[in-house]
């Protein structure tokens, strides 16, 4: 029950405030075998993107792959890190618990 209430608040609040949200992963094509699989939810946009076709810029600030970030309206609020493994798991309760707490 609690979760049908957590999920249907967040519903309300995502089309309440019509923010756009958008979920981006980088990893890199040698650990393209550790993609991480993220769930879909209503409401946010998914991405993917190799780190070798990034500029300059932005793969010297990744340091480790695979790499999640979540953002609202552009700008982002967010973000998971791989350990040493190079693997990165990401439940739909992590990413939702992301959503309400960037959505205060």
């Amino acid at each position: 029950m609690r979760k049908l209430l957590f999920i249907g608040l967040l519903l309300f609040s995502l089309n309440a405030f019509a923010q756009r949200w958008t979920i981006v992963q980088i990893n890199a094509k040698w650990n393209s075998t550790n993609k991480v699989k993220i769930p879909s939810i209503p409401g946010v946009v998914t991405q993917f993107a190799y780190l070798e076709d990034q500029p300059e810029s932005v793969r010297n600030k990744i340091k480790v792959v695979p790499i999640v970030i979540l953002y609202k309206d552009g700008s982002p609020v967010y973000q998971w890190n791989a350990n040493l493994s190079f693997k990165l798991n990401i439940t739909e309760e992590e990413i939702r618990r992301a959503l309400l707490e960037a959505s205060k």
